[in-house]
């Protein structure tokens, strides 16, 4: 069984974190096909306040090297040593960091107390199965104990966690020039998964993440937008932009939306119209999208509109 290599940022640089979590599955198949030992750690209580969400995740290979984060560096060193210790006993298990803790050396700086569940030795069948589904975009239930991890399909099982995970947050974005450019590598940057579309090759050539040039209006690439897809347009061309809004309004995305004033949202819903796009669906167009209010440089504008994207994710990150 071949196990997909690790996501790598569009440039070809690895992202330092992907918000998805599938980077710590494809790190623990990884090293394990290659016969390395591997525990998952994953975050299963809270006591108090934390930086990441319960379910989050780290794999650790037998000589140390891991992937992903649970206490944005608080913990990360201790974790590994425990995951080390783990799988010279061959036994994983519950252990209390922080507050009421056996450990006393290692004090969280919110005084708070976290349980992190350690997994030995996962099954390889499992994890691959898990990462061949999530990147076929259909969601996961990984359910971790001491000494396994299984399919959620198998039932629930009395002691453990129940890990759910998404399919990654993909931004299709269309544009011209420096709004695009800079949009696209901030998503990538952040761990987003993006496709980018432009009618300018210079643009593209700029842009991070999978790139693709439109040559004519009425024959439009396919978008490939799914319910854990967003699609927004950076230009305020209206030749190309009402085809592709068209489109994407007809589509399963949870986010729709366009850059622009108001004026030019009533003739951008003005032209949707006339192209025989129905009331009820012009309701999930969101314009003018961004959370800083009319903003006019690309940086400001990119930060603006992937945190309105972000905001409007209907999935729990890590």
């Amino acid at each position: 069984m071949s196990v997909a290599p690790l996501n790598e940022h569009p440039a070809g640089e690895p992202c330092g974190f992907d918000p998805s979590g599938l980077d710590v599955l494809k790190f623990a198949a990884a090293e394990i096909e290659a016969g390395n030992p591997v525990v998952i750690a994953t975050l299963a209580n809270i006591e108090g306040a934390a930086p990441r969400r319960t379910g989050a995740q780290m794999a650790i290979s037998g000589d140390g090297r891991y992937r992903g984060s649970i206490s944005s560096g608080c913990l990360e060193r201790a974790i590994v040593d425990e995951a080390r210790a783990c799988l010279r006993r061959g036994e994983g298990g519950l252990v209390r960091y922080g507050a009421n803790s056996k450990y006393i050396d290692i004090v969280l700086p919110c005084g708070s107390g976290v349980d992190i569940l350690f997994t030995v030795r996962p099954s390889l069948t499992v994890l691959a199965d898990a990462i061949d589904a999530l990147e076929a975009r259909k969601p996961v239930s990984l359910f971790y104990s001491a000494n396994e991890v299984a399919s959620a399909r198998h039932g629930e099982r009395d002691a453990g966690f129940l890990r759910e995970y998404w399919p990654p947050l993909t931004i299709v974005a269309a544009g011209l020039g420096a709004e695009l450019i800079v949009f696209s590598r901030l998503a990538a940057a952040a761990g987003y998964r993006l496709r980018v579309l432009s009618p300018d090759e210079a643009t593209l050539q700029n842009c991070a993440g999978a790139a693709t040039r439109l040559h004519s209006a009425s024959a439009l690439p396919d978008l490939l937008l799914d319910p854990w897809t967003a699609f927004v347009t950076l230009f305020h061309d209206r030749e190309w932009e009402t085809p592709l809004l068209k489109a994407a309004l007809g589509s399963e995305a949870f986010f729709v939306g366009s850059v622009g004033s108001r004026r030019t949202h009533e003739l951008r819903v003005e032209s949707l119209s006339a192209s025989g796009v129905a009331p009820h669906v012009l309701e999930k167009l969101r314009a003018p999208i961004g959370l800083i209010p009319s903003t006019r440089d690309p940086s400001s504008l990119a930060l603006s509109v992937l945190a309105d994207i972000v905001a409007a994710w209907p999935c729990d990150g890590m």
